[in-house]
């Protein structure tokens, strides 16, 4: 913020008073009282008056084509024109502006970009907007601190990003959004739809992006707002509505864009003919809206991509909007039953906020006020929305598909992230309840290393005292930076995969920052937790996370690997609420042999068993360890952690004589139907763990089937192939810089920028009737060449396939390609249910100048009959059903599947999909957000990466080409130019099957997300490291098996804590979807619980309270707080029913 505009503020602020004005924009409707422009009562005159919300916003991308930093300060203003905290300046200057008799409104929704603008704020400054926000001028939308992704995050993701935004809000500001704000993301989740809208306290949710045919229906129909119902809603639908005037985006009407981004002619300046004349269009558009929904109240959005920036143009251009169409309609220049026919006589045009037109619609809800049914609200039961708004296409050969795999590294990345914080908060609490704070801890001058340097956990320690990194006193917690980082991370252009390559740099950084800052306060305090504090030494000072296993690097471990006169320490901590029994991959870098042994409840070491294997080291990485080593951890405690050590003796092995082991042919048939491909069965090779038997073609190494064992196992056909779709693109499609070019939609050369104007190019002409030869396949969009063919990558025959058996359990490896570009490694993990499957793809060959989309299949015996499950960002399972003419929950013949058949059928698959028919089923789980279809009868797939050559025209401006060594600058500084070879991704899916696909994917959801986390240190071998407790869990019990603790995190408050408990199961998905009772005295053993209570998701309201104040949608909703038997009192013991999700706020002694 610059001098000038400092001191134009402060003058603004300092003469701003209460600004009064014909729209009364401040009289809301709050607490009861009725809103003068909609009152529950209205007379027949009201009811012809059509009520037009001007909702000025901007929609401020928390990353895309700029780093969030680029966007908040304006830097690289040659790739957008967009700074954030000018904008935010400015819009205050207009707010306060004491020139206007308008009650100017204005909407905001990022809060970590707020959070950066208001925290330096002087406070005559925050006093003024405070004003504003209490005057409901100045109000927040969603609320979140980004405006997530709905077909790419997880619902752990969804709930943390959303908490941080409301908890800077509330602490700050008392403020408590009531309204979703999802206008940009490419498509929407029955998850959004209920539990992060209902459930986290809002009564309506806004979006603008549908699929187009459901679109053109909507609209004829007078369907573009409703009701939406999730399943967990208890029977209390929330009100939904598009934005951008329904024509699916986000921006004003067509014409009125008084942007300095825009080229529309400003209404200031115009004579009064010209005035009339748009005035003429403009209620022309009016009535075209509102005739396209139901009720007597429209909502105009007035903003696009980082508008505002001089907000003082905008506003004076709304400003003369509002007066002129009351004028010419007062004066009979305009006739309003000319323009709007028998509905209305009367048009009222104001600044108004989503909240606000909420509140207005409810009111038309409750109020018949049309002859005609097709515009009468109260009818919207009829037709309430069920299921989800995916996939989402903006034309015939244009779906939206592509992004659900697109940057899978960075999609890994977020995954890994995001159980780690959820681990971390876990230790923060428990940092917190150590009996030992209050008895005496260590202080600075009390513990220093040899060197005199203070140890860090101290520091952490003393930060709870005091002040934590800046005086964020809303937000001391050493996690804050992955808190930022994760919530950052969740942005619809970040997990999504859409942002520009230096972008996504930034996003990864970020994560990484935070999970280094973390890893010091939470390997800290395990130290503080399980070591003897009496100890006068310093001991295991270099524990760290593992937190690259994906790659079989872990830079302790390998290195006291090599060191014969050290020992490993390793901490396994499980993050379940469960006990877990897992092996255990540590990476080393010698063969030598090891003794791993347990440190037991008698403070004895017990010897578990072990094995080494040596690693193949296919994701290439230069610092990957040679071997991995396996020991088995049984009964990890429940949110807790056990403690290995890890000793080599002067023996060198040769681990592949000591694991390799004899192959088997199989000489059963262990199908329910032929082999998929016809490979005979002499050729087959059965590995079996106990649970399950696999076989597999014995010269490849491919899987063929998989039987579960014992009397009543079922065994399904399986062949596991890998593929690619060619992508799309026209030889001469224009550059992607001149593709936007058309008319004079920009002032200057002609370019619109995508984003502002036209969002992404969704309205532009050339997208009517031409995609067919011109859409190219990008970083969103998933489009297959014409042929839509499939080209398998065929299997290496191998003369020696490579076979690993030990302790662990069996690996079969297998390779594809020639030279072959993708390896596999199958796992069969001694007891466990699943067959693990590895992968790593890459480099991608792109020689011969094609990109392409890289696939998983799973070939099996199910009859499906077209219909396959996945996962809706971790929770619900929503049936989908190939190539349907249902596909928006109504029938709509004249929609064509075939014209995109493959992306067409693609939907995000978050956490795990499935097939199953009467008496078998097939699923496959995932380790981040992956594309996923079942095309075919008995088919899975899964889109696992994506290498493309060209632009899909929707904004980003740059192919998806991801390479290992990086970016040349952007225009005009570089051309972009990628550098290195292509990246080499490595991934993980874990095979089940069983008679009930929901049951069988839903045993293992919960482990996948949160597999036991390693820390790793070292000591001199022959010194004995001091521990006070052989292990720790902060549980009492465990708790049910189909609960989870989502959320055990400390609060600011003294003795405070947030817990969150989910169910795990859905409806009729076996024994454990029955409901659960937990008792909250199992998760604070050694205290006593003073209060629990209830909050909404977000925990930023009690939820007895927003029961009673929410808006009931229906007739037969439920009113008032949580029907009986939900909670019971006695001794805290709380129910959980199928899928759903309550939220505690425990304060304890």
């Amino acid at each position: 913020m610059n001098v000038f505009t400092w001191w134009w503020l402060f003058a603004l602020a300092n003469a701003a008073g209460s600004v009064g004005g014909v729209e009364n924009a401040n009289d809301g409707g709050v607490d009861g009282v009725d809103d003068p422009l909609c009152p529950r009562d209205e007379d027949n005159d009201l009811r012809k008056t059509l009520n037009v919300h001007l909702v000025p916003h901007t929609h401020d991308d928390v990353g895309w084509l700029k780093t969030v930093d680029q966007y908040y300060y304006g830097l690289n203003n040659t790739i957008q024109q967009a700074h954030v905290s000018m904008i935010l300046d400015n819009v205050l200057s207009a707010l306060l502006d004491p020139h206007t008799d308008h009650n100017r409104t204005f909407t905001y929704v990022e809060t970590k970009f707020f959070s950066m603008w208001y925290l330096p704020l002087p406070s005559t400054l925050k006093r003024s907007l405070k004003r504003l926000i209490n005057e409901k001028r100045f109000s927040f939308a969603n609320g979140g601190w980004c405006m997530h992704d709905e077909a790419t995050t997880h619902y752990m993701g969804m709930i943390d990003q959303t908490t941080l935004g409301h908890k800077f809000l509330k602490e700050e500001l008392g403020v408590v959004p009531t309204v979703g704000w999802q206008i940009d993301p490419f498509g929407h989740s029955a998850t959004q739809g209920g539990l992060l809208t209902s459930g986290v306290g809002f009564d309506s949710l806004f979006f603008g992006r549908i699929h187009y045919i459901d679109l053109k229906h909507r609209q004829g129909d007078a369907e573009c707002e409703g009701l939406w119902s999730s399943s967990l809603d208890n029977g209390s639908p929330v009100f939904w509505g598009l934005t951008g005037s329904y024509q699916g985006n986000y921006g004003g009407p067509e014409g009125f864009c008084f942007d300095a981004l825009c080229a529309d002619e400003p209404l200031v300046g115009q004579s009064e003919d010209a005035l009339l004349k748009r005035v003429q269009r403009f209620t022309q558009l009016l009535a075209k809206q509102a005739n396209q929904t139901k009720g007597r109240n429209l909502m105009l959005t007035m903003g696009m991509d980082f508008f505002y920036s001089q907000a003082r143009k905008n506003f004076n251009n709304l400003d003369r909007l509002i007066d002129a169409t009351h004028r010419f309609l007062a004066n009979g220049l305009i006739e309003a039953s000319d323009i709007f026919g028998y509905r209305f006589n009367k048009v009222n045009i104001f600044y108004s906020t989503p909240e606000r037109y909420t509140k207005c619609k409810h009111t038309d809800k409750q109020t018949p006020n049309d002859a005609e049914t097709k515009y009468d609200p109260t009818t919207w039961d009829r037709n309430v929305k069920t299921g989800d708004f995916l996939p989402y296409a903006d034309c015939d050969h244009c779906y939206w598909t592509g992004y659900f795999s697109s940057r899978q590294g960075l999609k890994r990345m977020e995954r890994v992230g995001s159980s780690f914080l959820h681990m971390a908060r876990q230790i923060e609490a428990a940092s917190r309840l150590d009996s030992s704070l209050s008895a005496g801890r260590r202080t600075e001058d009390d513990v220093e290393d040899e060197a005199g340097e203070t140890m860090e956990i101290t520091k952490i320690h003393v930060s709870w005292a005091g002040s934590f990194v800046g005086d964020t006193s809303w937000n001391p917690s050493p996690l804050y930076s992955l808190d930022d980082a994760m919530g950052i991370a969740q942005h619809h252009d970040a997990v999504s995969g859409t942002s520009k390559q230096h972008v996504a740099y930034d996003y990864a950084k970020r994560i990484t920052e935070g999970m280094n800052e973390a890893n010091s306060f939470v390997t800290g305090w395990l130290r503080e937790l399980l070591l003897d504090p009496t100890s006068e030494m310093v001991e295991l000072d270099d524990l760290s996370y593992c937190h690259l296993l994906n790659e079989t690097i872990c830079e302790v471990s390998q290195g006291t690997s090599q060191d014969d006169n050290k020992a490993i320490y390793a901490i396994v901590y499980n993050a379940l609420a469960n006990p877990q029994n897992e092996f255990i991959p540590l990476p080393v870098d010698s063969d030598s042999h090891y003794f791993v042994e347990r440190l037991e409840a008698s403070m004895e070491w017990s010897a578990v068993d072990s094995n080494i294997i040596p690693n193949p080291n296919y994701a290439k990485s230069s610092a990957a360890a040679q071997f991995t080593l396996h020991f088995k951890a049984s009964d990890l405690p429940p949110l807790g952690a056990a403690v290995f050590r890890i000793r080599k003796s002067e023996e060198k092995l040769d681990p592949i004589s000591v694991v390799a082991r004899s192959m088997r042919e199989s000489t059963r048939n262990l199908r329910t139907g032929p082999s998929p491909s016809g490979y005979a069965l002499k050729n087959e090779l059965e590995v079996s763990n106990g649970v399950l038997s696999v076989t597999f073609d014995r010269s490849t190494g491919v899987i063929k089937s998989i039987s579960e064992q014992g009397e009543g196992g079922v065994s399904v056909g399986v062949e596991n192939e890998y593929g690619f779709y060619e992508a799309f693109f026209h030889k001469d499609n224009p550059k992607p810089s001149t593709q936007f070019k058309f008319g004079d939609s920009m002032k200057g050369d002609g370019v619109c920028l995508p984003g502002y104007t036209d969002a992404e190019g969704d309205e532009m002409p050339w997208l009517l009737g031409t995609a067919k030869s011109w859409q190219n396949a990008g970083a969103y969009i998933f489009r297959p060449t014409l042929d839509q063919s499939f080209h398998i990558v065929p299997p290496k025959v191998a003369p020696n396939l490579v076979v690993y058996e030990s302790g662990m359990g069996t690996e079969v490896h297998a390779e594809f390609g020639d030279p072959a570009w993708i390896k596999q490694i199958t796992r069969l993990i001694d007891g466990k249910n699943y067959v693990e499957v590895e992968y790593a793809v890459g480099p991608v060959p792109i020689e011969d100048g094609v990109g392409k989309d890289v696939v998983a299949r799973y070939l099996t015996t199910v009859q499906n009959k077209g219909i396959f499950y996945t996962d809706s960002n971790g929770r619900d399972f929503m049936q989908r059903k190939q190539a349907g003419t249902s596909l928006f929950g109504y029938d709509t013949p004249e929609f064509d599947a075939h014209l995109e058949p493959v992306a067409g059928n693609y939907y995000p698959v978050n956490a795990a999909t499935f097939i199953e028919d009467q008496d078998h089923s097939f699923g496959v789980l995932v380790d981040r957000s992956q594309g996923g279809s079942s095309l075919s009868d008995g088919s899975l797939e899964l889109m696992i990466q994506r290498r493309l050559l060209h632009d899909d025209a929707r904004g980003v401006g740059e192919a998806l080409n991801e390479t290992g060594i990086g970016i040349t600058p952007c225009p005009p500084y570089g051309k972009a130019e990628r550098l290195g070879e292509g990246v080499i991704i490595k991934g993980t899916h874990r095979l089940v099957i069983g008679k009930n696909g929901a049951t069988q994917t839903r045993q293992s959801m919960d482990q996948f997300f949160s597999q036991p986390h390693i820390f790793v240190a070292s000591a001199p071998k022959d010194v004995e490291v001091h521990f006070r407790q052989p292990n720790l869990s902060m549980l009492k019990a465990s708790l049910p098996g189909n609960v989870m603790v989502v959320t055990y995190a400390a609060l600011v408050e003294e003795n405070a804590f947030l817990v969150r408990l989910a169910h795990q199961y859905g409806k009729d998905e076996g024994v454990l979807s029955s409901p659960a009772h937990v008792n909250l005295k199992d998760l604070f053993p050694n205290h006593d619980i003073v209060s629990v209570t209830e909050k909404t998701l977000s925990a930023n309201q009690d939820r007895s309270a927003w029961e009673e104040r929410r808006l009931q949608w229906n007739n037969t909703a439920r009113k008032g707080p949580a029907e009986e038997g939900r909670l019971h009192k006695m001794a805290h013991v709380f129910m959980l029913k199928p899928l759903e999700i309550r939220t505690f706020e425990v304060i304890v002694l």
